[in-house]
């Protein structure tokens, strides 16, 4: 194909984030030429709530990437804290000494799997944005790709698009289902000084922001992640502007305004989106397949996406490695791929998108709002082991599906 040795590799990872750099690192544990291309610099600030749950941290250990020795120091969270625009509505915390889930600054997160990526021999390019896909022919692909030096051609057996929402891995396959309006748009930034940090995420469920919610999550004893996240067809339907409305939230909420009189930010806010709701994800076609936020693998109701990324990457590997060794049988294994994913995250989004649509109707929202939280409030008063699902379902400490299982959310609507 007219490309030189030295760009040639079995595997193209776009995007160095969580899916894309322990899919690197899982594949060149196994032998294959991998590469990651990733458009920002190492360190770059992502936004994120950065809580790595107990979901989380038990893939991380899977990967072998020794997180609990070698992993940076998190903050322990032991609890959760659920308010509307009056105060604290009810607060759960987790039996256990163990913290049940850490925080753990984004970039810090990142710079870690990173190494760990390459330690195993996969290679991450820095400042190298992916632009688009030239060929697609016979068993190989050839993408065009952009420095600052120039364009560079790279020739890759597999492609994988882990470079977020919205992908132009996903844009150039044609795999892409609708724009930022299918899926969350989110506002954080961190802050020094803000008093009262508990060892708790602190949720906070406003009429002027529902479909969606504010958030504290301590990062240490001075320092938390102070964030709001909408629809983004809501934010367009009612023109919500996020930054206005973090800032508003901070200095008027009852709860925060004291809290907050000495608090600094650290650095600039920070936007992005999050892709959740579409109606039929396509996470493959042919060689390419889609990992992470990029394949629409985050939790459509906290957002919350390490998890997403990191199982994605773990059934992408298996996939992989079975197309690059020819063992699928008559079936593309990345089919097989597109076919779990489907199974774990279509009915999760089906669902979320019918919830979280209902306030969205006229009159609907204040009133579902106001009476969803005094049900919570009722029911954690009454039952610690609802309390514990509660915290469980908000923040990921515990799968949907026992929370399904052990009658969540009839209690809530019946109890």
């Amino acid at each position: 194909m007219g490309v030189s040795a030295s760009e040639r590799t079995d595997v193209l990872i776009v995007g160095a984030g969580p899916a894309g750099s322990c899919l690197g690192m899982l594949l060149a544990k196994g032998g294959y030429r991998t590469t990651i291309l990733e458009c920002r610099p190492r360190g770059y600030h992502k936004v994120c709530g950065d809580l790595l749950g107990p979901r989380s941290l038990g893939l991380l250990q899977s990967f072998g990437v020794g997180w609990r020795n070698d992993g940076p120091r998190g903050h322990g969270i032991r609890g959760i804290l659920i308010h509307d625009e009056k105060g604290l509505k009810s607060s759960a915390w987790l039996d256990g000494e163990t913290p049940w889930a850490t925080t753990v600054r984004r970039d810090l997160f990142d710079s870690f799997v990173q190494a760990r990526s390459e330690a195993a021999g996969c290679a991450i390019e820095y400042g190298v944005r992916f632009k688009d896909i030239k060929d697609s022919k016979g068993d190989g692909i050839v993408c065009e790709a952009a420095t600052l030096e120039g364009s560079r051609v790279f020739e890759t057996r597999v492609l994988v698009g882990a470079d977020g929402f919205p992908s132009q891995v996903a844009k150039s396959a044609g795999l892409d289902g609708g724009g930022a309006a299918t899926g969350i748009l989110a506002v954080r930034g961190y802050y020094r000084g803000l008093e009262g940090l508990r060892d708790a995420v602190e949720l906070y469920f406003l009429p002027r922001l529902f479909p969606g919610y504010a958030w504290v999550i301590p990062l240490g004893p001075d320092l938390a992640n102070v964030g709001v996240g909408v629809r983004a067809d809501a934010c367009l339907q009612y023109r919500i502007r996020l930054a206005v409305e973090l800032k508003r939230f901070l200095r008027e909420h009852p709860c925060l305004a004291r809290r907050a009189r000495h608090a600094e930010p650290v650095g600039p806010l920070q936007g992005a989106a999050i892709g959740t709701y579409a109606r039929r994800a396509r996470r493959w076609r042919s060689r390419i397949l889609l990992v992470g936020d990029a394949g629409r693998c985050a939790d459509p109701l906290s957002g919350e996406g390490v998890f997403g990324a990191l199982l994605s990457a773990r059934l992408a590997g298996s996939a992989i490695e079975d197309t690059l060794r020819g063992t699928g049988g008559t079936e593309n294994p990345l089919s097989r791929y597109g076919d779990r994913c489907a199974r774990i995250f279509g009915k999760a989004y089906r669902y979320a998108n019918f919830l979280t649509s209902l306030p969205m109707r006229k009159g609907l929202g204040r009133s579902i709002v106001t009476w969803g939280l005094g049900r919570i409030e009722a029911n954690c008063l009454l039952d610690s082991q609802y309390a514990i699902m509660v915290a469980g379902f908000f923040t990921g400490a515990m799968p949907r599906s026992r929370i399904w299982g052990n009658g969540w959310f009839w209690r809530t609507l019946l109890k």
